[in-house]
């Protein structure tokens, strides 16, 4: 009986390794593409700038442009940030709490909202849908927004993932205090 349990161990470890590299890669991937994302809206922030205060020539869509790479930015980047644990975090109570008792908390909480992140997903993919089938357009450019909240998607599946990966390391050390 004890050997089959150790090999239950075994197999959540290793489940829990390949999913970790798995979502650190895609993490990684999406941050970096949003920092590029940045760096080029700060180029388009500035020229709009120069062009309105010398030329009075403002590039049409800034505003418009800037709302959607923002969006894209910020959903891009979730995962990272709970990967590096930059999230705002109240834990004053539970550091008070036995090692087993954080990490039961910290599992039961990461599942939660594992959970509710896969219910975030779904519906950012139905919303895409709607305003695909409805040919949805931006205001200024006439640019489709199931394009990017079609990206949203894939930085929300990668935020989803980093809490399945918590959850997975909390349960493993519940396991293992």
């Amino acid at each position: 009986m004890r050997d089959n349990s150790l090999n239950e161990v075994t197999f959540i470890q290793k489940l829990t390794y390949k999913l970790e590299r798995v979502t650190y890669a895609v993490n990684n991937f999406l941050h970096k593409v949003s920092s590029i994302i940045l760096f080029l809206l700060m180029f388009l922030t500035t020229a709009d700038v120069v062009g309105r205060y010398f030329f009075n020539k403002p590039i049409t869509g800034t505003y418009e442009l800037t709302g959607l790479a923002l969006a894209t930015i910020i959903f891009f980047s979730l995962g990272t940030a709970q990967i590096k644990k930059d999230h705002i975090e109240i834990d004053f109570l539970t550091n008070m709490m036995p090692e087993k008792v954080q990490a039961a908390l910290s599992a039961l909480t990461s599942f939660v909202l594992f959970f509710l992140m896969v219910l975030t997903s779904w519906q950012l993919l139905e919303y895409t849908k709607r305003i695909m089938q409805g040919n949805e357009l931006s205001g200024d450019l006439g640019l489709p927004l199931y394009i990017f909240v079609g990206l949203t998607i894939f930085g929300a599946i990668s935020f989803t993932l980093t809490y399945l990966v918590d959850t997975l390391q909390s349960i493993l050390k519940v396991v293992k205090t």
